[in-house]
């Protein structure tokens, strides 16, 4: 048996032997001589992180094996090229060249993101740049077609590498371009050629620069499978992330891109001749379900190197706390998949779009040290693990506690709140917008009941947590941010059900009387949640987050009361 280190970590790699869950359990010591990529992507999109809070992260992500950092720094840094998008708490460049400094002093290599088509609302929603619209009505896209797009992009490319230093590899986004071919220029070229290739003559038009000074570029995989047809036009140099964080296996169903989730009944023939080899590398025979990695093996074999990206913070996700088992199953599978055979890595990635911070996400961040020291772990072991390594003691009833705030309710979520990527103020009026929405479907009814289950299980959940905290020998602070999220789990829920009650007969006053005591608990609540972000995020990004959580509920309970 052949022993190696990863950042580190020691295991083993004896082949491809195929472990329980159908992938191979061996791991690969390097990928053209160097380590296998471990990642954490950081996204301060949102969740604007305080310099000294990075700074305790890093350490503790590189004391858990991982040995490189996506930064998705966005308007966090105060840029030149594009000044009016930029922060008012912004780290000054010196400033965060440090932080970058300290970073690889762990051994964390730094890739930089940078959105070059898609996800560029910062940036869109300033006057100044409506030129480079796909369409006038929409800020999240670039056009591709404009002349004075990439222009733009290579300079601040270049400001990038001057702030990052000598970097290997540089992340260009490129996910969820979903107005692809819309503006005329745009539409007229794919009539011609097609949207398979608009797309991959503007990633190879930003990629072309960094190849040239021997950076690598990287890019999302979702477009380029939504559209594979002119793949082969795609330099080779560029490497995927492929991402999706519904992704696991025994699922029974895989992601088609432009198609959904699909189980084998419903793949068409299409995707079955594209993909059919990859989705049944054993045969299509009748108890085989589709491999749901089958989109990397794809990738790989036409000459493209993938690394894996599941997620402990995705869509679907309460803005108050996270489906912990969920991401759990999806970076256990996903990391397994990209230490072995020919995948060069794994990122967990963690979208601070749904504002619940990490410390409500360590049972996936922690997951993938426990899977390199261990290929052929279950997950069973590694929550008894878990929660002998941060509460002392082997009750794993944390995660059935955890479990119970996992499924999302009436405005607990960030999308039922007015609040999307954007980072726009958020309606007040929103809440109550949406109940005449609600009304309108002659859903309440539907939504009250919904909200009655949600709300028993917030309870029991909150009383569950309780429970643990009494028996954990250490980690209270971790079960503190547990309760704190049951608590507005509560509190929401309850806003929800009442809300609906007013909706339905606007004259009970006991549903007024009770629309105040619930407004109260909420804006202790909200005090609370602040003082807890105020220690990781920046004041103006910390003043905002709370804005998006409570302000358009507020509003809804205060109308409600009267």
């Amino acid at each position: 048996m052949t022993i190696f280190v990863v950042s580190g970590l020691v295991f083993s790699a004896d082949g491809e032997q195929p472990g329980k869950s159908g992938m191979a359990s061996g791991c690969e010591k390097s990928i053209d001589g160097k380590t296998k990529i471990i990642g954490f992507h950081i996204d301060m999109n949102i969740s604007q992180f305080k310099g000294d809070y990075l700074k305790q992260e890093l350490k503790m992500l590189a004391d858990l094996g991982y040995n490189t950092i996506i930064w998705e720094v966005e308007n966090n840094i105060k840029w030149e090229t594009c000044p009016e998008c930029v922060s008012p708490d912004a780290f000054a460049k010196e400033e965060f060249k440090e932080i970058l400094a300290y970073s690889r002093k762990l051994g964390l290599e730094p890739i930089p993101l940078l959105q070059t088509i898609g996800h560029c609302e910062y940036v869109l929603k300033n006057e100044k740049y409506e030129k480079l619209k796909e369409l006038p009505e929409r800020i999240d896209q670039y056009c591709p077609r404009n002349p004075d797009v990439v222009p733009f992009l290579k300079k601040w490319t270049n400001e990038y590498l001057e702030v990052f230093g000598n970097v290997k590899y540089f992340h260009l986004g490129a996910d969820e371009a979903y107005s692809l071919g819309k503006c005329p220029r745009c539409r007229a070229y794919a009539e011609e050629y097609s949207l398979s290739e608009l797309f991959m003559s503007h990633m190879n038009a930003v990629s072309q620069p960094l190849i040239e000074k021997g950076v690598r570029p990287i890019i999302w995989g979702d477009m380029i499978l939504h559209h594979p047809e002119a793949l082969d036009k795609l330099s080779k140099k560029v490497m995927i992330f492929d991402w999706l964080y519904d992704r696991y296996y025994g699922s029974g169903s895989v992601q088609v891109w432009g198609r959904g989730n699909q189980g084998r009944d419903d793949l068409d023939a299409g995707t079955l001749e594209r993909f059919g080899a990859f989705l049944y590398p054993f045969g299509d025979e009748p108890a085989r379900d589709p491999d749901p990695f089958y989109t990397a093996d794809y990738l790989e074999s036409r000459g493209i190197d993938v690394v894996i990206c599941p997620s402990s913070s995705s869509y679907g996700d309460s803005v108050f706390a996270p489906r912990i088992f969920y991401h759990m199953r999806n970076t256990y599978d996903s990391f397994r998949k990209g230490m072995s055979g020919k995948p060069k890595g794994a990122v967990l990635t963690s979208w601070t779009v749904h504002l619940f911070p990490w410390d409500l996400q360590k049972t996936s961040i922690e997951l993938p040290n426990f899977i390199v020291n261990d290929p052929n772990c279950e997950l069973d072991s590694y929550q008894e693990y878990y929660v002998r390594n941060h509460f002392g003691v082997g009750d794993t009833r944390f995660f059935a506690a955890a479990g119970m705030l996992a499924k999302r309710g009436l405005f607990n979520y960030a999308a039922d709140l007015g609040f999307f990527k954007e980072a726009m103020p958020a309606p007040k009026e929103y809440v109550m917008n949406r109940l005449d929405e609600i009304a309108k479907k002659g859903e309440l009814e539907k939504e009250l009941e919904t909200c009655e289950n949600r709300l028993e299980e917030y309870r029991k959940g909150f009383m569950m947590f309780g429970e643990y905290a009494k028996a954990a020998h250490k980690g209270q602070d971790e079960l503190i941010f547990w309760e704190l999220a049951a608590r507005n789990l509560i509190n929401r829920a309850e806003a929800g059900r009442i809300l609906l009650k007013n909706r339905m007969n606007r004259n009970d006053q006991d549903v007024k009387a009770e629309a105040e005591k619930i407004l109260e608990r909420l804006q202790a609540l909200r005090k609370e949640t602040e003082a807890a972000y105020s220690t990781r995020v920046k004041p103006s990004r910390t003043k905002e987050i709370m804005e998006w959580m409570y302000d358009s509920m507020e509003a809804a309970l205060k109308e409600a009361g009267q």
